[in-house]
């Protein structure tokens, strides 16, 4: 049978009601017993003895009495000890009717009445004696005669008390009352030992229970809990299903659960049996893992993503479904506890979902890096308080020229560029990243318009230069807040509007096409242009060209590496420049490192190009000198005595 139905019945309401039921008859019994022994409380063997013994003393002070009638009939009694032994048996006859002691004994039978006739008749007897103590003729024999009838009576009472059918019911009643308390204690002895029994398996049903995710029936976060240690040959591996909270908004709590017991399924299919899988939430898993033999612990990772990694169809769609993981290895030596080893693979996993990776292995490198970027969060936060740090923001151009010469300069990228001093240089994207991880992405744009500002108004103010500046713009600065920065930081500072370029990414964008083009549109009105920045590097290129109204296509480098070797590759390079144009955007293609390159992008019809052949990024003042060499060419005002070319 299966256990789980067992345990449901064991849990049902028919049982409890049953119990209840036990329980509720077991007090029914007490209280019938109770009510019956209640019943022998005026019958109670103390109650007994004394019965007993008033009616042994009224037998033993009647043959007191009789041995004295006797004496006095044959001449030699003394009347005094008569008058005594009939005085103590009066009082005991007195004693048996009104005393509440002797209750017991003049409850059994018809005692009360017959002890009241003999008592009548004992009093009666007394004129009887005074007169035969006075000498009256005949006297003795006369009280003789009554007393011997009063005797035999007496002692018909006394045999009857002692061995009647009171006695003999009062003795079955106690018997009865044993055997009901044997039968009730047995009784209940036995609901006792079922009630402690089924308690018992509750207890450890709830335990199991409260340690047992009820979904998937996988130990749980309560589990986790009670993990003191794990052997350092196994690998602690923490799993997240990526598109779990995805499907619990838009298809529900059903079609989640669903897809949480699928991904099980396939994560237990890929685990031996010396591997441990836990689940501590609806999404998240923990696996201690036990690598097989030869098999180092990236292998096996590798094949569990690759194993939840899977198209799951939901009514008319296929929704990509994935894992996420991250890895505290095996380790050796001195190994630190269980808690560390586990933060260490949450630290992991954590990782893995900054860099888009499927997993992260912890390691000295994730160590080094978590320990940089705390470095370099607290430089940021200085830094941006305007406070004495280790760490520098400065900025840097590269320029832009056009693919026919690169003399001819059509403005510049404005370049990020950081340095720690304990670290050394840092790469942009991680500062990028940083802020917008810890909420200082809008700190850092603002910094960035202000610097550019206040180095290059006087170069457009001055030197009547209208090359364009383009300007990278991170995921927190495309907010509402972006066209009064651009208006108050930037073109009120002397940089004309028709001079920026606005760089948005397709992760920057992320889709939301209408918020994004009412950007644009607000830009676009005082102006300012935008490039879509390293295109086809994302899933949808095509669809953000679609659908976003930029003016320039920037054509990342992946695309220009390697033409020189491959046909191919220069064909579909070429094939992105011309829908450039045929969508009236100019191409600007980077990564150009070297002559051959440079023939190839001008053949093709490019008609702006960045890269290292041209020029390398370098700060403002020698981007001053390059724009100042005879040689170098740039767009200017009409009126100016050097313009030369056209933006």
């Amino acid at each position: 049978m299966n256990p789980g139905a067992v345990t449901q019945r064991l849990f049902s309401r028919a049982t409890v009601i049953f119990l209840f039921v036990v329980i509720v008859a077991l007090l029914g019994a007490s209280g019938y017993t109770y009510l019956q022994d209640r019943r022998l409380h005026t019958f109670s063997l103390s109650a007994l003895r004394m019965a007993s013994w008033n009616l042994a003393q009224l037998s033993a002070e009647a043959s007191a009495f009789d041995q004295e009638v006797r004496l006095m009939l044959e001449g030699v009694g003394d009347p005094d000890e008569l008058m005594l032994r009939y005085d103590v048996l009066w009082s005991r006859f007195d004693y048996l009717l009104n005393s509440e002691e002797a209750q017991p004994t003049r409850q059994t039978k018809d005692n009360a009445r017959r002890l009241a006739n003999l008592f009548q008749q004992l009093r009666a007897m007394e004129s009887e004696i005074k007169e035969s103590l006075d000498g009256a003729p005949g006297g003795w024999a006369e009280v003789e005669s009554l007393w011997e009838s009063q005797k035999s009576e007496l002692h018909q009472v006394v045999f009857d008390s002692f061995v009647g059918d009171e006695a003999n019911r009062l003795v079955n009643s106690v018997e009865e009352s044993r055997d009901r308390l044997s039968n009730l204690r047995f009784l209940t002895l036995g609901a006792l030992v079922a009630v402690f029994v089924y308690f018992g398996i509750a207890m450890v049903f709830v335990r199991h229970q409260s340690r047992t995710d009820q979904l998937t029936g996988l130990p749980n976060s309560n589990y986790l809990r009670t993990v003191r240690s794990v052997n350092p040959a196994r690998a602690i591996v923490v799993c997240e299903i990526r598109e779990y909270q995805l499907v619990l908004s838009e298809y529900g709590n059903d079609k989640a659960s669903e897809l949480v017991r699928l991904f099980v399924q396939k994560l237990q299919k890929e685990l031996r049996n010396v591997d441990e899988l836990i689940q501590i939430s609806r999404s998240e898993f923990v696996i201690l893992l036990r690598p097989p033999k030869g098999v180092d612990v990236e292998q096996v990772t590798q094949r569990l993503v690759a194993a939840t990694a899977f198209d799951w169809r939901l009514h008319e769609s296929i929704l990509p479904i994935s894992g996420v993981y991250g890895v505290a290895p095996p380790c050796e030596g001195l190994c630190p506890g269980w808690n560390t080893r586990y933060q260490e693979a949450h630290r992991a996993l954590a990782r893995a979902y900054l860099e888009g990776q499927s997993f992260y292995i912890n390691g000295e490198d994730l160590e080094k890096r978590f320990r940089e970027e705390r470095l370099v969060h607290n430089g940021l936060l200085r830094f941006f308080n305007e406070e004495p740090g280790p760490l520098t923001l400065r900025i840097v151009y590269q320029p832009i020229v056009r693919a026919r010469d690169c003399h001819q300069i059509t403005g510049a990228e404005v370049l990020l560029r950081c340095n720690e001093d304990s670290i050394g240089f840092v790469p942009p994207n991680r500062v990028v990243n940083l802020c917008e991880r810890y909420g200082l992405g809008a700190d850092l744009g603002r910094w960035l318009f202000r610097q550019i500002a206040r180095e290059t108004r006087h170069l457009y103010r001055e030197m009547d230069f209208l090359g364009a500046l383009s300007i990278n713009l991170n995921p927190a600065m495309l907010s509402d807040e972006l066209v009064a920065d651009v208006q108050t930081l930037l073109i009120d500072e002397g940089i004309p509007a028709d001079a920026l370029c606005m760089e948005i990414t397709e992760d920057n964008a992320a889709l939301e096409f209408e918020r994004i083009n009412d950007l644009i549109g607000q830009l676009h009105e005082l102006g300012v242009s935008f490039a879509l920045d390293d295109f086809g590097t994302g899933h949808s290129s095509l669809e953000y060209v679609r659908e976003l109204k930029v003016d320039r296509l920037k054509i990342d480098r992946c695309f220009v590496e390697g033409i020189e070797d491959d046909p191919d590759k220069m064909r579909f390079l070429g094939s992105i420049i011309a829908m450039a144009e045929q969508a009236y955007m100019k191409s600007v293609i980077e990564g150009v490192e070297n002559q051959t390159q440079w023939d190839m992008v001008h053949s093709l019809g490019g008609s702006l190009v960045q890269g290292y052949f041209a020029h390398r990024p370098m700060p403002f003042n020698d981007f001053m000198c390059l724009l100042m060499d005879p040689a170098s060419e740039y767009p200017m005002r009409c009126n100016s005595p050097r313009y030369t070319l056209k933006s």
